[in-house]
């Protein structure tokens, strides 16, 4: 993408963007696309390598990684759960750099719990080539309610 093409881009997403799931500024600007497995209980997030996930070294930066794969354990309790979940805690582990192509993260529960939950999510390339794994400790998160 050029540069006009990525202002545009931008731009666009800068007027679209919401504060709600799927619809994040960051999820908009890197292109991601959610897809539900409810029967499964599974959320893949798909995205294209574009250059500003690169690192200086010219393969897609760790954080984008561990952000892409935090995003769909993230959405997948905002799926099955009524309540917000944090992350208290993630790990991720790498095993093949990408450049180009696509992003495909698939998270599920290890352990799903009321109040905790275990959850992993692993990146693969278009050509189901494992990238990176992610686990995850996710914390239900409930605001005091004011009398």
């Amino acid at each position: 993408m050029d540069k006009q093409e990525f202002m545009a881009h931008v731009e666009n997403v800068y007027d679209t963007y919401q504060q709600k799931p799927e619809q994040i500024f960051m999820f908009k600007l890197l292109q991601f696309q959610f897809d539900y497995d409810d029967e499964a209980k599974t959320c893949t997030i798909t995205c294209p390598v574009t250059d500003i996930m690169h690192n200086p070294s010219g393969i897609v930066h760790g954080g984008i990684f561990t952000f892409i794969t935090d995003t769909a354990m993230g959405h997948l309790n905002f799926r099955h759960k009524d309540a917000p979940y944090v992350s208290l805690e993630l790990k991720t582990s790498f095993y093949k750099a990408a450049a180009t192509g696509k992003l495909i993260a698939t998270s599920r529960y290890v352990k799903e719990g009321y109040k905790v939950s275990f959850m992993e999510a692993e990146v693969k390339n278009e050509n189901g080539e494992l990238l990176c794994r992610t686990s995850g400790t996710f914390y239900r998160y409930e605001k005091n309610k004011k009398s």
